[in-house]
């Protein structure tokens, strides 16, 4: 692997951990309308982080099938309530498909 590609998986790496694990350690006094804040911010950070990761490292391998799959996980996200992991899913199912129907 390259320097670039190691230097996003530690960020992806070191973002979930201040997302998932740090919190079960270190608890924070917050106000209700704090938490219910974080808790919608902090998860949709992980998933741009995660949406980042697959443009950079795979943009370079097939970059339409790369673009198509991130404009339309982003569509997804933000025009229903599929979830992350559906919408995850089908960006990443619709890569995989492009990529084997244009041969990169």
């Amino acid at each position: 692997m390259t320097t670039s590609v190691l230097l996003a998986i530690a960020a992806l790496f070191a973002t979930s951990c201040l997302v998932r694990i740090l919190p079960v350690f270190v608890s924070i006094d917050l106000t209700d309308t704090t938490r219910r804040l974080l808790e919608r911010v902090l998860p949709t950070a992980v998933f741009i982080n995660f949406a980042v990761y697959i443009l950079y490292s795979e943009a370079t391998k097939a970059p339409l099938a790369a673009g198509v799959a991130l404009a339309l996980v982003a569509g997804i996200a933000v025009a229903t309530r599929l979830g992350l992991i559906m919408t995850a899913v089908l960006g990443s199912g619709c890569y995989y498909l492009l990529q084997s129907l244009t041969g990169s």
